[in-house]
């Protein structure tokens, strides 16, 4: 192990002791002081995943993602050279997608998730979704972006509003030729059918056949995305 590295380790060492402490502000900075910005956005995004997994603390988590956004947009706009900038952005993109879904109460982990902390998560949605479409990202990336504000919007009892979002987000699954994505997306949107009164039923008829299309595929991705479903209709569904 490398001086570098060390000092890295150390430093990633000091700020997750300095976050569960609740000085997230100390935290940042003992990584950003430390290092280069490519690699101190690596280290604050460890840092959102021990928030969530280790102090099990959304608002933690999205106080450093926070930081971590601002941080690497503003060494992007500072770089002196496109590649570095978009290799900056796409972490960051990587960071508001993460943060975003760790935000949202449909995995069925045992951390607390309140409305606020929702509300947090589809301003990260957003977020990323700008970011894919400022990358020039299609496919697999614009997908998820779609479906990820769906299922905020569902989260927080939209779900008028999430159906067309999972609508888009299977068009562009659909798309790059992805069939278990695209399933999984038609899935979603028949949840948010099942769970407006005026559309029930439908919805409830749409999601038995989705679910038993996802597992008559041969495919890891379908078949956790059919457990996955499950979860979020036990959640999610009145």
């Amino acid at each position: 192990m490398g001086p570098e590295t060390t000092k890295a380790t150390a430093s990633e060492s000091l700020a997750f002791d300095l976050l569960a402490s609740g000085n997230v502000a100390g935290a940042v900075a003992a990584i950003t002081s430390a290092m280069q910005a490519e690699p101190a956005l690596e280290h604050l995004a460890q840092l959102c995943k021990r928030a969530y997994r280790e102090l099990k603390s959304v608002p933690a988590m999205t106080a450093v993602a926070w930081e971590a956004i601002r941080f690497g947009l503003k060494c992007a706009e500072a770089s002196p050279d496109s590649e570095t900038a978009v290799r900056l952005e796409t972490r960051v993109r990587g960071i508001a997608y993460n943060t975003s879904a760790n935000c949202w109460p449909g995995w069925g982990d045992a951390v607390e998730i309140s409305p606020t902390d929702i509300a947090q998560g589809l301003k990260f949605a957003e977020r990323n979704y700008e970011l894919v479409v400022n990358l020039g990202l299609g496919g697999k990336e614009i997908g998820g972006a779609h479906w990820l504000v769906g299922a905020l919007l569902l989260a927080s009892g939209q779900s008028s509003a999430a159906a067309p979002q999972f609508l888009q987000a299977e068009k562009a699954f659909e798309a790059a030729q992805l069939p278990a994505y695209t399933a999984m997306a038609h899935g979603y949107t028949a949840l948010a059918y099942k769970i407006l009164p005026e559309s029930r039923d439908k919805g409830a008829k749409s999601l038995a056949a989705t679910l038993q299309t996802l597992r008559a595929m041969e495919s890891k991705d379908a078949h956790f995305f059919a457990d996955q479903l499950v979860t979020a209709e036990r959640i999610f569904s009145v």
